[in-house]
């Protein structure tokens, strides 16, 4: 679930004050409040845009900052070298937040890619249909919603089988699929698929592409 900007940040200043007056009293080693700061960050980087991530990193940055003089000037069992602990410490959490940045800009900018795709795709005029290494559809453009008749929400998730294989029994189509789905050559010969909605046979081009658990087949119908 994604928060809204506002309340990602107050929620994230909270834990972090928490952490840094409640916490990090009760335990202020070089990692323990390093790593729970970095927990949230980590999570935040999952969840909301790189510009928020940013800006809560450089406000955590600030809070260690204070955690860690705050220890070294007032805890009775000072650290035997400040600076060199003070480094370890605090450059320990900068890493930490540089990674959380990186990773939150890099999600973002795959979201884009991906959305980008999926829009070029959709506006494709030829039905176009997704499937994974288990026989079920992850993705279908517009075209093949409206050959179908239904929204994109009833066909994503569905097996391929039942929408592009009706005239195949349950095994046999199975083991047609899982033959399509693994030839070494990434493009397939076209075939003719019979389909939910079509009682003639309906010629398809297949790409296959990808290795192991992100092998997919990507589906190209040839409506005359």
């Amino acid at each position: 679930m994604k928060l809204s900007p506002p309340i990602a940040f107050i929620g994230s200043i909270i834990l972090g004050l928490l952490v840094i007056f409640v916490v990090d009293p009760l335990d202020p080693s070089t990692f323990s409040t390093p790593f729970m700061l970095g927990l949230i960050l980590t999570y935040l980087s999952l969840r909301q845009e790189a510009w928020m991530v940013l800006i809560i990193t450089v406000c955590y940055c600030f809070m260690d900052f204070y955690a860690t003089d705050w220890f070294l000037g007032s805890f009775r069992h000072p650290a035997e070298h400040p600076y060199f602990w003070f480094f370890q410490r605090f450059g320990l959490f900068f890493v930490v937040c540089v990674m959380a940045v990186y990773l939150s800009y890099h999600r973002e900018q795959a979201n884009k890619n991906l959305d980008h795709i999926q829009t070029v795709l959709g506006k494709l005029p030829a039905p176009v249909v997704i499937s994974d290494a288990t026989g079920y559809i992850t993705y279908v453009n517009e075209a093949l919603c409206t050959y179908f008749g239904q929204p994109n929400a009833s066909l994503v998730g569905k097996r391929y089988l039942d929408l592009f294989m009706t005239n195949i029994e349950e095994g046999k189509a199975m083991r047609y699929y899982i033959e399509l789905f693994g030839e070494q050559s990434p493009n397939a010969p076209e075939v003719d698929l019979v389909t939910s909605v079509s009682p003639g046979s309906v010629k398809a081009g297949l790409t296959c592409m990808g290795t192991g658990s992100h092998r997919s087949m990507i589906t190209v119908l040839h409506l005359r």
